[in-house]
């Protein structure tokens, strides 16, 4: 990332700095200690003020700090973080340091408390609000990623049979999406087949895939440090009518709620859109997961798409819409696309077919 965003970024973060009447804000959540700074590496705490920026780490890094984090001043941390801090907080007398709540452990929290002689501040979030809306950069990123995913499913379709097992399926992908880039999976693998496509996340098993089984395949990788995520139902030769039902019904949903999506729509309404087709279907109580999620440097970020979120969509967001359908000891379907709003609507970023599929 270059130095203009990553100035920008730690700009705002001083803003709330000022705006929660803090002397400091201590980040610990290692991506967002990415995100803010530009440190890819895996031991650093971020010390900000409302002025001043400090990234603390060890030896083993500093020279990868200095280069990676130009609006930040590298602060050596030589045995222990907590007593190297001191001096430096005693110099600019800061006392009262905002922290994240969700991510410093109760034992750091209670060592800084008692040694550093300081008001510990919990936020619930520090960064997690700005990393919702992505830039062009970022967009451009996830857009080349969510198309290796496409290729990903044509990949799919030319190895799955019956009589292959979901576990190697899943291996098959993965080493497929290295091959084109992968710096790794968002997440292991979903494959569900047959009677465990009712498990939302039913981890691909040593289970062999049968003919006439539908198979719900979950999948996503990391490029350029940015999650993917996409889901496909596949027909495994001819299947049960009741499963074709259902899938034409969680196309539907899915559909409509992807062509819904718009800023200035709050995630609830865009929920409710699926919801509402799958309930009136009669199957609203096999529904039982939101509508979807925010992606970017995590595979789950906010803003979250259920029906209790009232947040509201903005231009540069990336969200999923992921409507599902499972039918416990019979089987089930989700469809997953990851979606960009943009200023006049959205953009599907993830765009294999959607229609139902027989191998």
């Amino acid at each position: 990332m270059n130095k203009r965003t990553l100035a920008k970024r730690l700009k705002l973060i001083q803003k709330l700095v000022s705006q929660k009447n803090l002397h400091a804000l201590w980040i610990t959540n290692p991506v967002n200690i990415k995100y803010l700074s530009g440190f890819s590496g895996s031991s650093a705490t971020l010390l900000i003020g409302k002025k001043e920026a400090y990234i603390l780490t060890d030896f083993r890094y500093l020279s990868q700090a200095a280069a990676q984090c130009p609006c930040f001043e590298v602060y050596q941390v030589k045995e222990d973080l907590v007593q190297d801090v001191k001096p430096l907080l005693k110099e600019k007398e800061w006392k009262k340091i905002g922290f994240e709540a969700k991510h410093l452990v109760v034992a750091s929290h209670t060592e800084m408390s008692e040694k550093l002689e300081i008001e510990l501040i919990t936020l619930r979030e520090s960064a997690e609000k700005l990393r919702m809306v992505k830039i062009s950069l970022e967009q451009d990123i996830m857009r080349r990623g969510a198309a290796v995913l496409d290729k990903g499913f044509t990949f799919i379709q030319s190895i799955i049979r019956p009589g292959i097992s979901e576990k190697e399926l899943s291996l098959e992908v993965e080493i497929f999406l290295r091959r084109l880039g992968a710096e790794g999976t968002s997440f292991n693998f979903i494959v569900a087949s047959g009677h465990r496509g009712a498990l939302p996340h039913g981890v691909a098993s040593e289970k062999i895939i049968e003919s006439g089984e539908m198979v719900t395949i979950d999948f996503g990788a990391i490029f350029e440090g940015y999650a993917t995520d996409m889901t496909r139902t596949l027909a495994v030769g001819k299947t049960d009518q009741q499963m074709v039902k259902i899938y034409d019904i969680v196309y539907k949903a899915q559909k409509k709620a992807a062509a819904a999506v718009k800023p200035g729509m709050e995630c609830r309404e865009l929920d409710a859109v699926a919801r509402k087709i799958i309930r009136r279907s009669g199957y609203g109580e096999y529904f039982g997961h939101g509508l979807g999620h925010g992606i970017g440097l995590e595979t789950h970020e906010q803003p979250v798409v259920n029906r209790k979120s009232k947040t509201v969509l903005e231009p540069g967001m990336v969200i999923t819409i992921e409507p599902g359908i499972y039918i416990p000891d019979v089987g089930g379907v989700r469809i997953e696309d990851m979606v960009l709003v943009t200023e006049n609507g959205h953009e599907l970023l993830t765009n294999s077919p959607r229609e139902l599929i027989n191998i």
